[in-house]
């Protein structure tokens, strides 16, 4: 139609939850995309798109019946108040709104620094510690402790990876300058997970070293630990930052 469009994605996820995802996130660029001001004869004009999503891996029904579906959820999607995207499928709708609501929640965590670190140690044949792993928790103010398992592919797919990464390096480095005062932990090292949108990120090398200055960490016990395959899709680039 005149103001009617469709949008086909291919190689989505064989999951259907994962390609859910996915195509949320999808959607979620055409909203700010579309909403941003476009000038028109002088004008600066605002768009609020309404998006209907249906998937059809291992459906059975013709095209007609998709766009039917998809028609329809577009329509709830402008009852919800437009400028928004719905899912056909009650179920996919439910997890996606979950999925949002926690991404706002891990926002307002990441501003008010709700994530903590718990450590599991290295030790080395004998048992002794030879220092720790970090690994990051979510204290939310109401649900309590949560787990990574809910919160990391959320925060990866929204972007906010990248944030949480830096505060889980201040909080190691600065847990690194507290041990430095006790013989028992002085010598510890603390490994950090580092994800690939944090380490391509050009500003990366900068955080890590102004991090190290401003916690008065000793950059040697700090071990930033790093996939094979984010060093292996761009071997040149993993070289050049590492």
């Amino acid at each position: 139609g005149g103001d009617e469009f469709v949008v086909v994605l291919q190689g989505l996820p064989l999951d259907t939850s994962q390609a859910a995802a996915v195509t949320e996130a999808v959607a979620q660029k055409v909203l700010q995309l579309l909403g941003q001001p476009h000038w028109l004869a002088g004008r600066s004009v605002h768009s609020t798109p309404s998006i209907g999503i249906t998937l059809f891996q291992d459906c059975d029904v013709g095209v007609a019946q998709l766009l039917q579906r998809a028609d329809m959820a577009m329509y709830q999607a402008k009852q919800r108040g437009r400028n928004t995207w719905c899912f056909f499928d009650a179920g996919m709708q439910a997890a996606a709104q979950a999925r949002s609501a926690l991404e706002a929640d891990l926002r307002v965590a990441l501003q008010q620094r709700q994530c903590l670190l718990h450590f599991q140690r290295i030790v080395d044949a004998q048992g002794r510690t030879l220092g720790v792993e970090a690994l990051v928790r979510w204290q939310h103010p109401q649900r309590g402790m949560v787990s990574p398992a809910e919160f990391i592919a959320v925060a990866e797919q929204s972007g906010l990876i990248v944030a949480l990464g830096q505060q889980v390096l201040e909080l190691a480095c600065a847990q690194l300058a507290q041990w430095a005062h006790h013989p028992v932990c002085a010598q510890w090292s603390v490994s950090v997970n580092v994800s690939a949108r944090q380490f391509r990120h050009p500003d990366f090398v900068r955080q890590v070293t102004d991090t190290l200055q401003e916690t008065g960490a000793k950059a040697h016990l700090l071990t930033l630990e790093l996939t094979e395959s984010l060093v292996m899709e761009n071997p040149e680039h993993a070289a050049q930052m590492l």
